[in-house]
């Protein structure tokens, strides 16, 4: 077996690659093409040769979040329960959770899911043996639609046959796995991440025009998303609770290892059960293709920031990246307004991914009642991907956790306490950014070679300090 690996990703703006020696655990040589989208092999041999892959005959490992990505409609029953459990599974499985609907669908929700066309609809519902007529009637809907999606059941284990017999009965692809809410108390996505790589790999992988890649591939290609997942999971060290940013043009991804529950006497946890590693994906939260969402999001800290003036120049930069995604700032103004639009993308991403706190007062007395993940556990941030691969970065994160949101007011005798929310204690924080950018590539190695990806991911990380 070769000592060499070649890792390439098939980014949506550009297709990167390393060679790497696997015995020395080091980059020997990388290479970057735009992407080409109108048939992704072309970029992919561009790299794969000018790495010297032909030659070197390497290991090589593949990942694609091009044209997209892994796009997922997500379909459960209560949205805090199986709508917000499918959402974990499809976010671990590296999909974008491009819609989400609960309950019964309409005829509304069909023409919505029509339009969008996302590669899988994940339908789930009900607790193995509980309520059955959602899931039957959600089934019946899609049958009769004109969706040609593949549709994945996750649902109620008692009525899986059924559901299925509905689905192919109308001519529909689908396939069904282990429900991924069996009981209230627990959330099982392992099974349903399986599944949708599986479909990633048979209907994906041929869509994108990626079938002759895979041929020369040492382990099935994978969606970016998911390989990051895997190694954001080989990277916490102690238990010290690690979150790591992948900030890009089109999406903020927010990957998480931590314990999401804080053992304290007055606080009470309401929702879904957290998992300790866990992702999310803002497809609003772009610094390019959504940058005018980004700016109408952070309207008010803008606002705070600003003088009048300086706001209609803000805006005025807004409105070229509109006209220009690919546009980089070339004034220190530019870079000024540029950074506010990471800051937006890296707090409301943060807050996001993590839960909130809201008072409530019972007869024992004051209690807080948490819902999602405790993010104060966290003490180490990796930043990764355009701007946080940058020096300074530590900037934007300090400036998204500690003046971004407007002040909690203090709680008194006299004022009723507020909701917070439960983020990172920036004060507490180590900050490292990934210099060369190497996580998505060193992530293809992850499930072959882990103390090689581990090793690549930590000589590119650079730890920050705060220049004022």
């Amino acid at each position: 077996m070769s000592e060499l690996a070649l890792s390439i990703d098939i980014g949506s703006t550009w297709t990167k690659g390393i060679l790497v020696d696997i015995r020395e655990r080091r980059v020997i040589h990388r290479e970057a093409t735009p992407t080409t989208v109108e048939n992704l092999v072309t970029g992919f041999n561009r790299v794969y040769e000018a790495l010297g892959g032909q030659r070197e005959k390497p290991q090589v490992f593949v990942s694609s979040s091009a044209k997209g990505g892994l796009t997922i409609a997500a379909i459960g029953l209560v949205p805090d329960l199986t709508l917000k459990a499918a959402k974990m599974a499809a976010a671990s499985a590296g999909g974008k959770v491009i819609a989400s609907f609960a309950y019964k669908l309409t005829q509304a929700d069909i023409g919505t899911l029509e339009k969008l066309k996302s590669d899988i609809i994940l339908l789930s519902g009900g607790t193995d043996g509980g309520d059955e007529t959602y899931v039957l009637h959600n089934a019946r809907m899609l049958a009769a639609s004109s969706v040609g999606s593949f549709i994945l059941y996750a649902g109620n284990q008692a009525v899986r046959e059924p559901v299925l017999d509905i689905l192919r009965r109308f001519g529909k692809e689908a396939s069904a796995t282990a429900n991924i809410l069996p009981d209230l108390d627990s959330v099982q996505v392992d099974e349903a991440r399986k599944a949708i790589g599986d479909i990633f790999l048979k209907r994906i992988i041929e869509g994108r025009g990626l079938s002759t890649v895979r041929d020369i591939c040492s382990a099935d290609p994978r969606p970016t998303p998911a390989a990051v997942y895997d190694l954001v999971g080989l990277l916490e060290d102690n238990d010290e609770g690690l979150l790591v940013l992948d900030m890009g043009g089109a999406t903020t991804d927010v990957y998480t290892v931590s314990d999401p529950y804080s053992e304290q006497s007055n606080r009470i946890f309401r929702g879904l059960p957290e998992t300790r590693l866990k992702r999310t994906v803002e497809g609003d939260l772009g610094l390019r293709v959504s940058a005018a969402f980004v700016a109408e999001t952070g309207l008010s800290y803008m606002r705070r920031s600003l003088d009048e003036g300086r706001q209609s120049a803000f805006k005025a930069w807004v409105e070229r990246i509109r006209g220009n995604t690919g546009i980089l700032p070339s004034t220190e103004e530019e870079q000024q307004f540029d950074d506010m639009l990471a800051v937006i993308c890296v707090a409301e991403s943060i807050a996001r991914h993590g839960g909130t706190l809201t008072p409530s007062f019972t007869p024992e007395g004051l209690v807080w009642i948490q819902q999602g993940k405790d993010l104060a556990r966290v003490h180490r941030i990796i930043g990764s991907g355009g701007r946080l691969a940058q020096e300074s970065s530590i900037n934007i994160i300090r400036t998204a956790l500690e003046g971004y949101f407007p002040a909690e007011k203090d709680t008194n005798r006299n004022s009723w306490p507020q909701v917070q929310r439960l983020l990172p204690h920036f004060n507490e924080l180590v900050y490292e950014r990934d210099r060369d950018y190497i996580i998505p590539l060193a992530a293809n190695l992850a499930l072959a070679y882990p103390e090689l990806a581990k090793a690549l991911v930590l000589q590119s990380l650079q730890r920050e300090y705060i220049h004022d």
